[in-house]
């Protein structure tokens, strides 16, 4: 069973996003699953399909990774204890102006059908609950709005997180201390989203609300896929590693051949 759900909106460096990818599915992603204290993770792109607008037109990352975590604590002190060492290398195509990156813990789930949560597309809700209104918040979603919504045709899986400082990454508080992930089967689900029912509930900050939509990238991949990986995913990892150690010897050269 998991502990933790955690959250990672991403986005690379303008016009790199094939390098970024290439790093986050081959490299990234395989350097964090084998840390304790993690279960699986899978990626999805910002669809072109959203159901809320926000300001500029876009919402402000591209990619989104699920990390389901057992051990939130012990995922965090693996991440610190190896970040920029061989054994997780943090590639220059990321974009690191913006990262949101938090442990949500769930508080409510619900599924449909069992072993196909990972095949669906996914609607993201970012929820900030009005002060002193947390419990109230909750209620309503648990009781209110979480039933009523799984009983929709196209939808997989429902489930209701909140945030808390336990196991975390950075010692700052996200915008939203909740977050609702919804699985869907059939993405015209999506529409579901546009009659806005959350902005109903009369305990969260209507301002704060972001309801986004979410493609998948790459298939969930489990830690024992990174402890028993098949050839091809070894052939890949290799290769992703060898372009990354290419350019970044083109790089220390080109600086090298400046200073002369």
């Amino acid at each position: 069973m998991i502990e933790a759900l955690l959250v990672v909106f991403t986005n690379p460096i303008e016009g790199r996003d094939d390098d970024f990818n290439d790093w986050y599915t081959h490299v990234h992603t395989r350097d964090a699953l084998g840390y304790r204290g993690s279960i699986a993770q899978q990626r999805f792109r910002l669809s072109d399909e959203q159901v809320q607008e926000f300001p500029g037109g876009r919402f402000f990352a591209k990619y989104l990774a699920l990390y389901e975590v057992y051990d939130a604590r012990r995922f965090v002190q693996e991440h610190i204890d190896n970040a920029l060492t061989p054994r997780m290398v943090i590639e220059d195509s990321i974009d690191i102006s913006r990262m949101d990156d938090f442990h949500y813990y769930p508080l409510h789930y619900r599924d449909k059908a069992p072993r196909t949560f990972q095949t669906g597309s996914v609607v993201v809700e970012q929820i900030k609950s009005k002060p002193g209104h947390e419990a109230q918040f909750r209620d309503w979603y648990n009781d209110h709005y979480l039933p009523a919504r799984f009983r929709e045709e196209g939808i997989i899986t429902g489930a209701l997180l909140a945030y808390d400082p336990h196991g975390q990454l950075v010692e700052f508080s996200p915008e939203h201390d909740h977050v609702g992930i919804w699985r869907l089967s059939d993405d015209r689900a999506r529409s579901l989203w546009r009659a806005h029912d959350l902005e109903e509930c009369p305990h969260i900050d209507r301002t704060a609300l972001a309801v986004t939509c979410w493609d998948i990238l790459t298939d969930r991949l489990t830690e024992d896929a990174i402890h028993h990986p098949t050839s091809a995913a070894l052939a890949g990892e290799e290769r992703a590693r060898a372009r990354i150690q290419a350019a970044g010897t083109e790089m220390k050269d080109r600086g090298e051949h400046l200073k002369h």
